[in-house]
């Protein structure tokens, strides 16, 4: 456990770091870009996210499971994984520019256009960051990785601070594309930090065994992130259409999308910067304690803890302190009922992250796809439902989304104690959090 904890504190400085960046760059940017351009980027996001789902979910944790198992051939599985990356690149890329006009005018806004474009080159490039990331996991390789991380940010948080300061306020269109392309220049300088840390692959072919294994691996954790996705993208759609229909103008419907998405969905995901490191951790982890029912227990239960610790702090600092946020931080009285509202998400959230690690670990998480998809159609319905109703607008879409995440938990909450009975009875006091 003194060697998790180790990990797991690597990557938490990384996380934290990265993602004190992070709030920066978005309390800046609400600042500089205003809340309509922000509505048109996290529009345009969700497109680019919808690409770039099938190379980067699941593609971390299965390069680590695969990577940590005894008597592995990790340059073989590094190989594989960056040809599985590049294959999948390939075909995603010029579908998504054929695509892009049609999906900018389904999302309803074609000032997304530019920024949809910006996300192009960073299908490949994530990709294979994702692949590198995961390989260094299943080494027990935490420096590389949070290194990578931290550079990323940095790169990303300075150039979209100095590109937004030259250009923001000229157009919506351009000022919501910004940002990718900061993300692209980050993404490159990682990508060669990680081919400098890692051996070269010379000219041998990869093992399509390995290959299809990584696939195999990925896919349920792939689909069920592409029909979040999918459903998210929608989500985007039908939300500002219910916000118009609840008597709101283009203009202030794409802001109100804006200030959930781009201002307090962020702040929920604060307990990421721990939990994110402990999924990570805990992948791996679980893999070697297969058989080990024990250890594999006491594990899990440690984990889990850890997490409903974290988003607990996290979720009443954000019930505290929402007038402080809203008028201090970024300076929009409307997000403060809003963050008092969605408050308890960030301790869903929390432990929904780290519920991943522990079945994706398990080798379960295909039995996680239903959930996700059941949990995406109840958070599409809710939104459809109250967000029209001119009293309720945008707190529609913040239940909406309390319903979804809380639904995910419990989900995986019942498969963490399938898989857990077939080991063993559990404690009493540990159901609540399986």
């Amino acid at each position: 456990m003194a060697s998790l904890k180790r990990q797991a504190l690597v990557l938490t400085l990384a996380n934290a770091y990265t993602r004190a960046l992070g709030f920066v760059l978005r309390m800046v940017s609400a600042r500089l870009m205003g809340a309509e351009a922000m509505g048109v980027m996290e529009l345009s996001s969700s497109a680019v996210m919808l690409a770039i789902t099938p190379v980067t979910s699941g593609v971390p944790t299965a390069m680590s499971r695969l990577t940590a198992q005894r008597n592995a051939d990790t340059t073989a599985v590094l190989r594989s994984g960056l040809s599985l990356v590049k294959r999948l690149s390939l075909l995603l890329t010029p579908a998504m520019l054929l695509l892009s006009p049609g999906i900018a005018w389904v999302l309803g806004d074609l000032r997304t256009l530019p920024a949809i474009l910006m996300g192009l080159p960073l299908i490949l490039l994530l990709g294979l960051c994702t692949v590198y990331s995961g390989w260094c996991y299943g080494r027990n390789d935490m420096d590389t990785p949070a290194l990578s991380e931290c550079a990323e940010q940095t790169v990303r948080c300075v150039l979209t601070i100095l590109l937004l300061l030259r250009f923001a306020q000229r157009d919506v269109a351009l000022t919501a594309a910004l940002p990718g392309v900061a993300e692209i220049a980050a993404g490159l300088c990682v990508w060669m930090l990680f081919r400098r840390q890692t051996p070269r692959m010379g000219h041998l072919a990869p093992d399509p065994g390995i290959r299809r294994e990584l696939f195999r691996l990925t896919a349920p954790t792939t689909a069920a992130r592409l029909c979040q996705t999918v459903l998210r993208a929608l989500n985007a759609v039908l939300l500002p259409a219910c916000l118009r229909r609840s008597g709101l103008s283009q203009a202030a419907a794409t802001a109100q999308f804006g200030l959930l998405s781009g201002m307090a969905m962020p702040l929920l995901m604060l307990p990421g910067i721990v939990t994110g490191a402990i999924c990570m951790v805990a992948t791996p982890a679980v893999s070697r304690q297969e058989g080990q029912h024990t250890r594999l227990r006491r594990t899990m239960r440690q984990l889990l803890l850890s997490a409903w610790g974290v988003g607990s702090v996290v979720a009443i600092g954000l019930f505290l302190g929402a007038d402080f946020i809203s008028s201090c931080l970024y300076r929009e009285a409307a997000l403060a009922p809003l963050l008092r509202l969605m408050a308890p998400a960030a301790l869903l959230m929390a432990l929904q992250q780290v519920q991943f690690g522990l079945i994706t670990g398990l080798g379960v998480q295909q039995k996680a796809l239903t959930g996700t998809v059941l949990a995406s159609l109840l958070n599409l319905l809710v939104t459809a439902a109250l967000c029209p109703l001119p009293r309720i607008r945008l707190y529609g879409a913040a239940v909406a989304s309390l319903c979804g995440t809380l639904m995910r938990v419990i989900w995986n909450a019942c498969i963490l104690r399938s898989a857990l009975k077939r080991v063993t009875v559990m404690p009493l006091y540990v159901p609540h959090l399986l």
